[in-house]
């Protein structure tokens, strides 16, 4: 069986990233919060795991699938919101295709490059990632829109409210939100 080497590590896919993505997007993925101790203790918790494989009487086939909000998917993974996916021309629309293809849903950003309704026609499992910024019409209306174009669920984030210092430089949190994109 020939061994699939294009993520032998995290290491080696930070690498290969660093070399073909733009120094924005780059920096952007790998970049954290404040001085990066919540990503430094996640990482360091991680390491401490240990597993075990099961050999003997493993089932031939794995059933990954599950239900997160009452939407079935295929294996136990959503696509995390992230904004600004305009690396890519079709953006978050391409991602939310790809999802939709391996049957999981999509985590749709607040900040997404792409409109709701044409993320959500791509993949009709989109849960909206809502930020708790503006009065609360403000935060109505940006509900309202993601149930009218069919999101399946709201991801509310809270933390970029009160803490948004970034190692690479802080984005600007926007008074306002556009509710055309």
């Amino acid at each position: 069986m020939a061994r699939d080497t294009w993520f032998e590590t995290v290491a080696i896919a930070q690498e290969r990233a660093k070399k073909r993505l733009p120094k924005s997007a780059y920096s952007s993925l790998i970049s954290a919060s404040e001085k990066g101790l919540t990503v430094a203790d996640n990482v360091a918790a991680f390491g401490e795991l240990g597993f075990a494989p099961h050999v003997i009487g493993a089932l031939d086939k794995r059933e990954m699938s599950t239900t997160v909000m009452g939407q079935e998917i295929s294996l136990p993974v959503i696509i995390s919101p992230t904004g600004v996916q305009a690396i890519h021309p079709d953006g978050e629309v391409a991602v939310a295709r790809a999802a939709a293809a391996r049957g999981t849903a999509m985590g749709l950003s607040s900040f997404a490059s792409k409109p709701m309704e044409e993320v959500i026609a791509a993949n009709s499992k989109t849960f909206f990632q809502i930020y708790w910024l503006g009065s609360r019409d403000d935060i109505a209306a940006r509900a309202e829109r993601a149930r009218a174009a069919g999101a399946k669920g709201l991801i509310v984030t809270t933390d970029w409210s009160f803490s948004h210092g970034r190692d690479w430089g802080s984005p600007k949190i926007p008074e306002k939100m556009d509710l055309k994109t």
